[in-house]
């Protein structure tokens, strides 16, 4: 295998391990309610605690980004199957830009989480882009949560992040993400995307970020679904916001591997123009959804334009996919709903 083709295989599959690893255990189309074993198990790992954690919800969030502590890296470790996962310390130069990508995110959220966020911890090696999830404080739906990075996000462009997950749903790969130049680093999309989920599982964006954690809070599988905005369901668009090629979506190698022909490119992006979605990773359940329109409207004002998608027509013709008019205005409604405007 050539170099920069194991280097690609290699960054999928850490990212595709970092989508899926982590989740307590994949719901069925029909819920099948966890068994009261399975829910003991989980709900008696010391990493879902906050007692467990150093955190003092006065202090500075830049004094929050550093390395995990040790008994969350062993975690980290054990859930991985992985003994080269490394704490990273940032440069000053590092925790200053991370902090003021933090700075710039909508007031409302950065007000929650001064409170609830309990660190955003750096770790080297680590299988995918970042990671979020939920921690139990004391009282009654008193919620906290961590967000893990990738270090090698610094190294990356967030066109070369973005790319690594666009081209990985297609066989042959054939799409690109472009940016412009003046992107940042990949990991503010990780750090973006991440912090979006935390801020959903201890104030609610959406009805839930994940069905299991639902089910392990309240004892039952939430059905019938609720709905949010344009979802019928949390992983099910209202109708007419659906769209085929919806239904071969996978990324990172997940599901047995890309399912889309990069010859069907000009149709899957045509679609998702017509759509409230600003991505294809958006579309798959609300919760990406809420995540990635957060990553568009921030991308925007960090940068001044947004990223899109190149790909090739039928015809040869080079395209470009961005998010249409509903799509844009959702993002840009939620960022403004999240600043208290």
């Amino acid at each position: 295998m050539k170099k920069k083709t194991a280097l690609l295989s290699g960054l999928l599959l850490a990212a595709a391990l970092a989508w899926a690893g982590y989740r307590v255990w994949r719901a069925p189309s029909i819920p099948v309610p966890i068994t009261p074993e399975h829910r003991a198990r989980v709900m008696s790992q010391p990493v879902l605690y906050a007692k467990n954690y150093d955190f003092d919800p006065a202090s500075a969030m830049e004094s929050r980004i550093g390395p995990p502590p040790p008994f969350l890296l062993d975690w980290l470790k054990k859930n991985d199957g992985r003994a080269d996962y490394r704490p990273y310390t940032p440069t000053a130069a590092e925790r200053k830009t991370l902090a003021g990508w933090l700075e710039q995110l909508p007031s409302g959220m950065k007000n929650v989480l001064r409170r609830r966020l309990i660190g955003i911890y750096l770790v080297e090696n680590f299988l995918g882009n970042g990671l979020s999830n939920l921690v139990l404080g004391d009282g009654p739906e008193e919620y906290y949560a961590w967000v893990v990075l990738n270090t090698e996000g610094f190294s990356r462009t967030l066109s070369g992040t973005l790319t690594g997950r666009e081209a990985s749903a297609f066989m042959g790969g054939g799409v690109s993400v472009e940016c412009g130049g003046r992107e940042p680093a990949g990991i503010f999309y990780a750090l973006t995307h991440e912090i979006t989920h935390a801020y959903d599982y201890v104030a609610g964006i959406t009805p839930y970020v994940e069905p299991e954690w639902y089910e392990l809070l309240s004892g039952a599988p939430p059905w019938p679904e609720p709905g949010w905005e344009v979802w019928r369901g949390y992983r099910t668009p209202l109708p007419e916001h659906d769209f085929a090629a919806r239904k071969k979506l996978g990324f990172y190698g997940m599901g047995g591997g890309p399912k889309l022909k990069t010859s069907e490119a000009a149709s899957v992006y045509g679609s998702l123009a017509d759509s409230p979605f600003v991505s294809l990773y958006g579309s798959q359940n609300w919760a990406e959804d809420a995540a990635e329109m957060m990553v568009y409207a921030a991308t925007r004002r960090l940068t001044g334009s947004s990223c899109r998608v190149k790909y090739r027509e039928p015809s040869g013709r080079t395209a470009f996919f961005s998010p249409g008019g509903e799509a844009s205005a959702r993002a840009e409604a939620l960022y403004l709903r999240l600043s208290g405007e």
